[in-house]
């Protein structure tokens, strides 16, 4: 038995493992390196950074974001515990499918310490003003662009992308479309599963009645974004010298839906790397300032690993407490 699974499971990890490392190598076999020296040495020392900070207030802008939406529902909900269950999120992500991986992680973690309908709940409504802002910011780097620089039906793919998005939306906060959903799917899922569902479902809608709270989610959300990618455009200036605004506005937001839409390999491994090519390719950058620009995003791993601080914490505060309870045990007893 075990040995079936296992032969049905290696085909695809095998699938797994080219798709994240044909496109590396194939940047790595691309890349001129006897001119890689010469454009390290052009490279403005402030790029690497700039991208770790930028990097940096986005991920404590994504916390920020998690714990308003949830404050009008849980207001006892202390900012540290959402903050704690959002950087647990971030270290797990480092080997999770895709950054909605992580979104779960973090959603489990919380609901121990709130209603998990409403850890859901939040981690749903946060992924659709991510996307909304993302279809947004890539819809305006698209009219920054005269149309015969974009490759064949890009533009079309962009608008339809960005009006699926609109429709998710709709759909998510609107009983009207999903209760046919749930009719058609209800009988396939187990009881137990589907109440589960309904109770996720109905703290969505909960959500209709605190537009203003969305409305500053959203505007929060779309200062994160913004200052992620314009960012990401001023790292690729210090990198290649050219200022690519609207070329980073109109690619980045579109790897990062794919990558988020896709969950194959750890975070979008392989998938990221091959649409980057595609986007350097497009804007006229080298191959020597795609493996580098590379090379930097995975070292903002290493900004995931803080996400480890809580297990480390959690794990000194156990060791601490086992230390005195053995003290206490060996204390000579008093008559």
């Amino acid at each position: 038995m075990n040995l079936k699974k296992l032969s049905k499971k290696t085909p695809v990890t095998i699938l797994r493992f080219l798709i994240a490392t044909v496109p590396l190598v194939w940047i790595c076999y691309s890349v001129n390196w006897s001119r890689l020296p010469q454009t390290l040495h052009s490279i403005a020392w402030w790029a690497l950074p700039l991208l770790f900070f930028i990097n940096f207030i986005g991920i404590l802008l994504q916390g920020l974001r998690w714990w308003m939406l949830m404050l009008p529902f849980e207001p006892k909900l202390s900012l540290a515990k959402t903050m704690a269950a959002h950087f647990l999120g971030l270290y797990y992500s480092i080997v999770l499918p895709t950054s909605a991986a992580q979104d779960a992680v973090r959603a489990g973690i919380l609901s121990k310490h709130t209603k998990y309908s409403l850890s859901w709940a939040s981690t749903w409504v946060s992924r659709l003003l991510g996307l909304l802002t993302l279809g947004i910011l890539s819809l305006y780097g698209l009219f920054g662009i005269k149309p015969s620089m974009l490759p064949p039906y890009f533009m079309e793919s962009v608008i339809i992308t960005f009006i699926l998005i609109v429709i998710l939306v709709i759909f998510s906060f609107s009983k009207r479309f999903t209760s046919p959903i749930r009719k058609t799917f209800g009988r396939l899922i187990p009881v137990k599963i589907l109440k589960t569902i309904e109770n996720i479902r109905e703290a969505v809608y909960q959500y209709r009645r605190k537009k203003k709270n969305l409305l500053i989610v959203f505007g929060v959300t779309m200062i994160m974004q913004i200052i992620i990618f314009a960012g990401s455009a001023i790292v690729l200036m210090g990198i290649s010298g050219k200022f690519l605004l609207s070329e980073t506005l109109l690619y980045l937001p579109i790897i990062e839906v794919i990558c988020m839409s896709i969950p194959f390999t750890p975070n979008g491994i392989g998938f990221r790397e091959t649409m980057l090519a595609l986007m350097f390719n497009q804007v006229g950058l080298t191959k020597e300032h795609l493996a580098i620009y590379i090379v930097m995003c995975y070292l903002l791993i290493s900004l995931k690993l803080i996400g480890g601080l809580p297990l480390l914490i959690n794990a000194a505060i156990k060791l601490g407490n086992r230390n005195i309870a053995q003290s206490n045990d060996t204390l000579p007893k008093q008559y």
